[in-house]
């Protein structure tokens, strides 16, 4: 990994604010040196493949998760690419960005694979989504034990993909979906209801309704009692999306040019695949505990970040 980026991965880390103006001040970087790193271009998505496989080696079996997250910029209205966004944490309308994320989990920890831009009036996050899919499939050579998604995601375009390529899929289902020429609300109408159909003209899918919900599944051989705790392996992406913003302030980048919030973003995603190989490394110490240690401790943080880099670099 390029050495220049070192200074703002630092400054993510044990900064007070994530600016060019406030590195300069806290740590004496030059402010010209932090903007030219924000707007240089780079194939963040060849470079966190090499850094993945770096530091993790081969990812095998696992699920997959799709989702997406909002980059929320209440306060701005000049930044280039950014919109008004429905945030499903927020049940609100938000300006910002939003992204549609691909991780890979094992259960014991979780990566973020690859990720996608959303911009209004151009492709849509199915679109995104299916991207994401191609890329683990052909460039990741991925046979995931599950690919895991919300029911915004349970698009026919997503479900005829995934039997293409002969993954399973546990998911949630909308309850007007039609199945069996009627919507599933009105066929499934107590907890434990079970029933099996087309969901589409090429995947057959058993359902079953727990907690007011409904979750089905194209494995045949899998006991429809199991999906909602399957399902719950769909979680570790809210705990990347949290971690991103809460300890490496994915939403704090003040840049007004899109290209310095993707640099942004590709370096909180770098500094996170850091501090989830350290937890695997010491799996007492939680990701959390270790960021805070490098945050207090400036020249243990300081040497670890120049640490990784080097390792990445060689």
């Amino acid at each position: 990994m390029p050495a220049q980026f070192v200074p703002y991965l630092v400054g993510l880390v044990q900064g007070v604010f994530v600016s060019a103006t406030s590195f300069e001040r806290q740590f004496g970087y030059s402010h010209d040196r932090i903007t030219r790193t924000l707007v240089r271009r780079c194939r963040w998505d060849h470079w966190i493949f090499f850094v993945i496989q770096r530091l993790f080696g081969i990812l095998s079996g696992g699920d997959l998760i799709i989702d997406d997250t909002v980059i929320a910029k209440p306060y701005a209205r000049k930044m280039n690419g950014a919109s008004f966004v429905h945030s499903s944490v927020l049940n609100k309308i938000v300006y910002g960005y939003n992204v549609v994320f691909l991780c890979w989990t094992n259960g014991a920890i979780t990566i973020p694979l690859a990720w996608k831009w959303y911009q209004p009036n151009s492709k849509t996050k199915i679109d995104l989504a299916l991207e994401l899919l191609a890329t683990a499939k052909k460039r990741w050579k991925m046979t995931p034990r599950y690919v895991l998604f919300d029911k915004f995601y349970g698009a026919d375009r997503v479900l005829n993909t995934l039997h293409a390529y002969q993954w399973k899929f546990v998911a949630q289902l909308k309850c007007n979906r039609i199945i069996n020429a009627a919507p599933i609300r009105e066929d499934l109408t107590d907890d434990g209801d079970t029933t099996i159909g087309w969901v589409t003209d090429q995947v057959k899918v058993s359902i079953v309704k727990h907690d007011e919900k409904y979750f089905f599944t194209n494995d045949s051989s899998l006991p429809v009692g199991d999906l909602p705790m399957i399902y719950k392996n769909r979680w570790p992406i809210e705990e990347v999306f949290r971690f991103l913003k809460t300890e490496l302030r994915l939403e704090h980048c003040q840049a007004r040019t899109r290209q310095a919030q993707k640099t942004h973003l590709a370096s909180c995603v770098v500094l996170y695949l850091i501090f989830q190989k350290e937890q695997q490394i010491k799996k007492n110490e939680t990701m959390y505990a270790t960021r805070r240690l490098w945050q207090m401790n400036r020249r243990l943080g300081r040497n670890q970040i120049n640490h990784y880099v080097k390792v990445l670099s060689a």
